[in-house]
């Protein structure tokens, strides 16, 4: 198994530390665990690219462990009222989208390769900010900002991401 798999299961597994330290309202320690989870994040793709390590299984790992921290995290805090309840149904309809969408192409194509967008970047990166304006008292002033951002790439990127499997599965016929 490379290092960078190595790294994004490691993140995987502190999905539910997290999510556990949220639900007690521990002050600084699921800070801690998002930060880090959001540094290997950009650690996993450094490591992969370094040692010329890029795999099936890292691709599909990535994105799989951004979209559990994210939807964990939008769930829990929704339920937490630290955010709007409609906020985790934007960012959890778009994961459901763009899983359903992979999920259609890979039955009808066989192709599993999986390709982040680049407005799907942005607003990954846009979410992991709001969420860091919600635990962070330093950056609330960012909150209400980042949230009505953060709604508006989901649903940009969302779109994108149905144009882009449309657009992939017209070109089977």
């Amino acid at each position: 198994m490379t290092l960078a798999n190595k790294i994004t299961i490691v993140r995987i597994l502190l999905i539910p530390v997290f999510v556990i330290g949220l639900l007690l309202q521990a002050p600084v320690w699921p800070v801690i665990i998002f930060i880090v989870s959001a540094l290997t994040d950009i650690l996993d793709g450094l490591a992969a690219r370094w040692k010329k390590e890029k795999t099936v299984l890292g691709t599909f790992l990535d994105p799989l462990a951004d979209k559990l921290l994210l939807v964990s995290s939008y769930i829990t805090l929704a339920h937490l009222n630290l955010l709007p309840m409609w906020a985790f149904v934007v960012v959890f309809s778009r994961d459901l989208f763009i899983f359903l969408g992979w999920s259609i192409i890979f039955i009808l194509t066989k192709n599993s390769e999986i390709k982040p967008r680049w407005l799907g970047k942005i607003t990954t990166f846009v979410q992991m900010i709001t969420i860091l304006s919600v635990l962070m008292p330093l950056l609330a002033p960012l909150y209400k900002a980042s949230l009505i951002l953060m709604l508006l790439l989901t649903a940009a990127s969302t779109v994108d991401y149905i144009l882009f499997g449309a657009k992939k599965l017209n070109t089977l016929h």
